[in-house]
């Protein structure tokens, strides 16, 4: 008995040693993040309201980026890594008005944002930012691409626009590999063709990336973590000097289902989508 009690001795030890490895790289890397909400007094309240399945929904087609654009929703899906199809859709009752395919490199058109004159687009795929001529490719039923660049990154998952102190930049998020998120001095990165040498700043993510949305001097970004999903309203100048989403929430809402998507605030409120449930959403925030 005595000789086999000893021969279990290193494999609990080894045991252990593992799992303390395990805990000092999640602390290390952020892992923990993905299982822990924002303390209480930093939670607020949203109310979601559920507007109905999303194009291609019932064909299981992933639910991607959006955008306001003077009064209408611009909406990009995925039809299984195969084509990704860009929608201009009514908000006042969500039907499709025209749309859009995407470059054919472009099949997981992740996230949008509007800078005023033209449409940004990110793809998780081809893991470039494109700027598009929204009407031009609204009429012929492409995309008209006006300019893009190589995001160099390996899961290029939303972007949004940001003015910040005079800045030009383009927020993009890289969903699970870095899980970072990137400012880019967007014309600079048109320009060479590459985001890398146009970085400002980046931060850590929480979770994993699927959304951002700049408004009222603030970034939003939605994020998976396991079990749940949130969006997080974070100080963007705390973001620059911190480089941690985590140090920089000012409230962290819950996303109306597990699988949040991009988002955007329009007419108001803000709208985003869930991957899980192929649903629109539309939601106010406390």
């Amino acid at each position: 008995m005595r000789e086999r009690t000893l021969t279990w001795i290193p494999v609990l030890l080894g045991t252990a040693l593992l799992v303390a490895a395990a805990l000092v790289a999640c602390c290390r890397y952020g892992v923990h993040n993905l299982f822990i909400l924002q303390q209480e007094d930093l939670a607020g309240k949203a109310t979601w309201e559920d507007l109905g399945p999303t194009p291609g929904a019932d064909e299981g087609y992933t639910p991607q980026g959006i955008a306001w654009v003077d009064g209408r929703l611009v909406f990009a899906n995925s039809w299984k890594d195969t084509r990704s199809r860009v929608y201009e859709i009514d908000p006042k009752d969500m039907k499709v008005l025209r749309w859009f395919d995407m470059p054919p490199e472009a099949v997981h058109t992740s996230g949008l944002s509007w800078d005023g004159a033209g449409l940004w687009a990110v793809d998780y795929i081809s893991n470039r930012a494109y700027r598009i001529d929204l009407e031009a490719s609204l009429t012929d039923g492409m995309a008209v691409v006006l300019g893009s660049f190589d995001t160099g990154l390996g899961g290029t998952s939303a972007c949004a626009v940001v003015e910040l102190e005079g800045k030009s930049l383009l927020a993009i998020s890289d969903f699970m590999r870095t899980r970072r998120t990137y400012l880019v001095r967007r014309e600079e990165a048109l320009a060479s063709g590459n985001a890398l040498s146009a970085i400002e700043f980046s931060y850590e993510n929480e979770g994993f990336s699927q959304g951002l949305e700049y408004a009222e001097g603030n970034l939003f970004e939605t994020e998976n973590k396991f079990r749940s999903a949130v969006v997080n309203r974070l100080d963007i100048r705390r973001l620059r000097d911190t480089g941690s989403a985590r140090e920089s929430i000012i409230r962290q809402y819950p996303a109306p289902e597990r699988g949040v998507e991009d988002l955007v605030f329009g007419d108001g409120t803000m709208w985003t989508s869930d991957e899980q449930v192929f649903r629109f959403y539309r939601g106010r925030l406390e």
